[in-house]
């Protein structure tokens, strides 16, 4: 199509579908936390938001589908409660809980997580390495990318 004219070429760039970029949504506390979480997910090509508490983020979640949750444990128990309304709900993300891996606490939320059959990603281990975040959130949208090609291919 190179000797296409220039209209005919914005035309049909016209009509493709435009790239919706992924959605990640960052819940906690900490507003310094979550900021710097948000600003490593706009880096990476996602279109952050962020909750400061759980009834903010189950209000998120009931109306946007967000591709990749990064959940911070410091809400103790309620940590629990929100995996298993996004259970109820049938939510379809990716999940990244972020705590101390030598914590009891995290290793017992991460099994809770996936006996409820969560997609729960790698472990985000405190400290934060951001740059490492954004790599895996980098790596999550690739795999997302794949498997709506593949769904496509397949249909």
């Amino acid at each position: 199509m190179w000797g296409a004219d220039p209209a005919h070429r914005v035309a049909a760039k016209a009509e493709q579908p435009a790239v919706v970029p992924p959605r990640l949504l960052a819940i906690d506390s900490d507003g310094l936390h979550r900021m710097l979480i948000c600003r490593a997910a706009d880096k990476a090509g996602y279109l952050p938001a962020g909750a400061a508490n759980l009834t903010e983020a189950a209000k998120l979640v009931q109306t946007t589908i967000f591709d990749c949750i990064v959940l911070d444990l410091s809400f103790g128990q309620q940590t629990g409660e929100m995996l298993r309304r996004l259970r109820e709900i049938d939510y379809p993300t990716t999940i990244l809980i972020v705590g101390n891996r030598e914590a009891a606490g995290c290793r017992e939320t991460l099994r809770f997580a996936k006996s409820l059959g969560l997609n729960v990603g790698e472990l985000v281990c405190k400290p934060v390495d951001f740059g490492m975040l954004r790599y895996t959130l980098e790596q999550l949208k690739v795999e997302r990318a794949l498997e709506r090609e593949l769904a496509v291919v397949g249909a």
